[in-house]
C-alpha cells in the first residue's frame, strides 16, 4: 500500500496524520522540504498522494502533470494524486473545506465587504469561494500590495474578516493581524489557523459577540475530500463532524480551576493518569523557575510580582496542546490570563464547601476570609469555566 504525506516548510504543529487516521487506515508523513527539494519529493513512488501546505500551494501548479478545473481557476493546488501511470494530478479541497467552515459557523458573505488578510495560496482559494458565495466586495491586505497595513484604514468598514495569514500559529500564540476595535461594522471574523485552537483574533471577536470560528473544521472537511481522493472511494459528510470532535478531545488541554485547596492538583493528576495525559502544576512550575516555596515568594517578591512570573508560566503551559493543567486559585485575577487559557482549553472549574478548603502553605488563604475571597472570584470561576466538578466527597 503507497503511503501519503503532507509537503510544507514547517510543519511541528500540524495535525493532519491525526486527522487523516480517522478517515482511513493508510500511511500518513509530515514531510518538511525546501522549495528545491519539492520536485524530486513529489517524483517519490512509494508516496500515492500529498497534501501542501504554506507556502508551496501555488509553487506546485508547475511540477503537476494536471490540473483540475477548480485548482486551475482558483491557482492554487493543495491535494496531489500519483495516478497509475505515475502522472501528478492537482487539486483544490480547500475550496470545499472553506465553505464547509463558513457554513458550520454561520456567517454569511452575501452582499458583504470582505477584507482578506494575506495573499498566499490559502487567499486564492478564500477570495474565490467568497466571490461565489456573493460578497459585494473583497480587498486582499498584504505586506506590500496595494491595500496593505500602512493604509488599512481605508478598509475599517470591512464587515467580514478573514485571515489567512501564519500571524498568530503556533508556536507564535497571542498575536493578532489587526486590532478588532477599529471595524466597527464587523459582522464576523474567520481564521483559517487551527493551533490554537481560538487565536487572538478569534478570542476578540467572540469577546466583541460576533460570529467566529478558527480553521479546524476547515481543515478536517478539506482533509476528508482528501481522503477520498487517496482511497478511492466516498466517505460520509457526517465523518467531518466526528473527526472534528475526536481531535479536539484528543488536543485540547483540561485546565483546572478554582478555589485553593479545592483539589485541582489532585484531581489533575487522576484525571491525566485516566487519559494518559501528561500532568503540569502551574505553581510547580512557579516554584522550579522561582527557586522557592510560593510563601517566600510572596514574603520576599511580593503578590504583583508573583501574579507576573504565574502568568509567564501559564503561556508556556497553555502554547501547547494535550495536557492536564492544574492553574492556582488566583489565575482569574489577571483578565489577560482569560486568553492564555481559552486558546487550547476546555476550562474545568473545581467546586469545594469553603468548611473544607485547605489553607497550609497558601499566603492569601491565610491572609483575608475565604468567604470574602470566594466572593471576588465566584463569577470569574463561572464565566471562565466550560463545566464543574463538585469535589465535596471525601476521597480516600
Amino acid at each position: 500500500m503507497k503511503k501519503f504525506g503532507l509537503i510544507g516548510e514547517k510543519l511541528g504543529h500540524s495535525y493532519s496524520p491525526l486527522i487523516h487516521s480517522k478517515f482511513g487506515d493508510y500511511e500518513y508523513e509530515l514531510c518538511e522540504a525546501k522549495e528545491e527539494e519539492l520536485e524530486a519529493l513529489l517524483k517519490k513512488e512509494e508516496y500515492g498522494g500529498f497534501n501542501i501546505t504554506i507556502p508551496y500551494k501555488k509553487t506546485v501548479l508547475k511540477l503537476c502533470d494536471e490540473i483540475s478545473d477548480t485548482a486551475r481557476a482558483i491557482g492554487s493546488v493543495n491535494t496531489i494524486i500519483r495516478s497509475e501511470d505515475g502522472k501528478l494530478k492537482g487539486y483544490n479541497t480547500d475550496y470545499d473545506g472553506f465553505i464547509y467552515l463558513l457554513k458550520a459557523a454561520k456567517i454569511d458573505v452575501k452582499g458583504m465587504k470582505c477584507m482578506v488578510l494575506g495573499s498566499g495560496g490559502a487567499s486564492l482559494t478564500v477570495q474565490t469561494v467568497l466571490a461565489d458565495m456573493g460578497a459585494s466586495e473583497i480587498v486582499i491586505i498584504s505586506r506590500k500590495g496595494e491595500n496593505n497595513y500602512e493604509n488599512i484604514n481605508r478598509h475599517f468598514d470591512s464587515e467580514i474578516i478573514v485571515n489567512t495569514t501564519p500571524v498568530g500559529m503556533y508556536p507564535g500564540n497571542g498575536r493578532t493581524p489587526v486590532n478588532l476595535d477599529d471595524f466597527k461594522n464587523c459582522r464576523g471574523v474567520v481564521d483559517l489557523i487551527y493551533n490554537p485552537n481560538k487565536t487572538k483574533l478569534v478570542l476578540d471577536a467572540m469577546a466583541k459577540s460576533l460570529p467566529a470560528t478558527g480553521g479546524l473544521a476547515m481543515l478536517v472537511a478539506q482533509a476528508k475530500e482528501s481522503s477520498e481522493f487517496f482511497q478511492n472511494k466516498k466517505i460520509e459528510d457526517e465523518e467531518i463532524e466526528n473527526a472534528i470532535d475526536e481531535v479536539r478531545s484528543e488536543t485540547l488541554n483540561a485546565i483546572l480551576i478554582g478555589m485553593p485547596g479545592a483539589g485541582k492538583t489532585l484531581l489533575g493528576k487522576e484525571i491525566a493518569d485516566r487519559m494518559g495525559r501528561e500532568f503540569v502544576d502551574i505553581d510547580d512550575m512557579i516554584v522550579e523557575h522561582e527557586g522557592m516555596s510560593i510563601p517566600e515568594i510572596f514574603e520576599k517578591k511580593g503578590e504583583s510580582y508573583f501574579r507576573k512570573v504565574e502568568t509567564e508560566m501559564l503561556e508556556q503551559a497553555c502554547v501547547k496542546t494535550g495536557l492536564v493543567i492544574a492553574t492556582g486559585g488566583g489565575i482569574v485575577k489577571k483578565k489577560l490570563n482569560y486568553n492564555i487559557i481559552k486558546q487550547n482549553g476546555v476550562v474545568i472549574w473545581i467546586k469545594r464547601d469553603l468548611d473544607k478548603l485547605e489553607t497550609d502553605g497558601r499566603p492569601l488563604s491565610q491572609s483575608m476570609p475565604l468567604d470574602q475571597m470566594y466572593e471576588e472570584r465566584k463569577d470569574a470561576y463561572s464565566y471562565w469555566s466550560d463545566f464543574f466538578i463538585n469535589n465535596n466527597e471525601e476521597r480516600e
